[in-house]
């Protein structure tokens, strides 16, 4: 009886728990699976962190979390946002398959966009065969790729004197499209240049955070195919490719790469969990950061001080701040709360067994030592850490796996 009271008592705990971890903490958290952050290093919200939120609009907060700037204006699963040269906050709405840019002064009020599902934007039928692409298959329309039927996963702002032209543009990533596209900058947008083929996921498949150097070239996270390439901006010529081998292991969905000068490149390797920095002069990893806190981490950025590595991931539900050269944590913005629960778990089974445990050693000093109970309580121990491992790792990978299969 006393034993079915302490199950049922133990149940009662996960599921309040649960519910404060899973359902309310989300809902009140300023930080609700984050993707891309960006640190504000001037203007009006100088010293802030600019967060693009899965479930949550895109917001401005401290370092504190507190709540500065926000905006309700896009869809659900937006994966980057900048801050443009005029202060204004451009985003990748990507369940709504569009770019734009909201007021920093009117979060309410959309100042530029462009729709690749808006004919009126883009007639991609007009486009592939003005630009001889051949007979084009693109994802369907349908109930599930509707609400992230271009996956559009990136925006850039490029300054028109960086491109040697007269006018500005944005660098967007169409991930399902296998396509990157730069789109004049104006009441026009028409696109001046892309990378990539629907139909051809050789040259990229389901690429992240394209980037364009100083140079003039461009890097991509070729994620499909688990490499890092650079390209030739004008003769869309690979330059450069990395890729790993055993016993490095292979990259798997590397989603970010930048350069962060002398030859090195910060690197994310999602899929393993590992943020890499890499030098092209040695062609080696130099540093390796793993962490506990990683479950599938978006994007890292080195901040101005060249010390510090800022990490975004929507399963790690917080913003961790790590030290270039050690690899430790520094300190975190937000709560990982997707191991609460089990850790809660934990400590109910270790306070119950040490309460069993306490109890038979005070038994033992009035009686002979049972060593069949305590052979009982040891076993049951050693298979509840069993138990507790393996759910460990189930919880793990039903993470993972929710995040991957439902969110992309």
């Amino acid at each position: 009886m006393k034993k079915n009271s302490t199950i049922k008592l133990g149940i009662l705990i996960i599921v309040i728990l649960s519910i404060i971890f899973y359902i309310i903490y989300p809902i009140l958290s300023p930080i609700n699976f984050p993707l891309d952050v960006d640190y504000i290093d001037s203007g009006k919200f100088s010293d802030c962190y600019l967060v693009s939120n899965v479930n949550e609009p895109v917001r401005i907060i401290d370092k504190m979390g507190t709540i500065k700037w926000e905006t309700d204006l896009n869809g659900f699963f937006v994966h980057d946002c900048d801050i443009l040269p005029n202060g204004n906050v451009l985003i990748a709405d990507t369940s709504n398959n569009r770019v734009i840019e909201v007021d920093i002064n009117d979060p309410s009020k959309i100042v530029w966009s462009w729709d690749a599902s808006n004919i009126n934007d883009i007639n991609w039928t007009r486009f592939f065969k003005e630009n001889g692409f051949g007979n084009v298959e693109l994802p369907p329309q349908n109930l599930y790729y509707a609400k992230a039927w271009t996956h559009l996963n990136d925006v850039d702002f490029i300054s028109g004197i960086s491109r040697g032209v007269d006018y500005d543009s944005i660098l967007i990533s169409l991930s399902w499209f296998n396509m990157i596209v730069e789109v004049n900058y104006s009441s026009q947008k028409e696109i001046v240049w892309w990378y990539g083929h629907p139909n051809k996921p050789e040259i990229i498949n389901h690429q992240h955070n394209p980037d364009l150097l100083k140079n003039g070239n461009m890097i991509i996270c070729d994620s499909g195919n688990n490499r890092i390439i650079e390209i030739n901006s004008n003769t869309k010529e690979i330059i450069w490719e990395l890729k790993f081998q055993f016993p490095r292991g292979t990259f798997r969905t590397p989603r970010d790469c930048d350069y962060i000068g002398k030859g090195r490149y910060l690197i994310t390797d999602s899929f393993n969990n590992r943020i890499l920095v890499y030098d092209r002069n040695v062609n080696q990893i130099v540093e390796e950061i793993r962490s506990p806190l990683f479950i599938n981490p978006y994007e890292a950025d080195l901040l101005k001080d060249n010390k510090t590595i800022m990490v975004g991931g929507a399963m790690n539900n917080c913003i961790m701040f790590f030290n270039l050269n050690t690899g430790m944590l520094k300190y975190i913005i937000g709560f990982n709360n997707y191991f609460a629960v089990f850790y809660a778990i934990v400590l109910f089974v270790l306070a119950h067994y040490i309460y069993q445990l306490f109890f038979l050693i005070k038994r033992s000093k009035n009686e002979k030592w049972d060593l069949i109970k305590f052979h009982e309580f040891f076993s049951t121990l050693f298979y509840c850490f069993i138990c507790l491992l393996t759910l460990y790792y189930f919880n793990y990978w039903v993470i993972f796996l929710w995040r991957i299969i439902i969110l992309g």
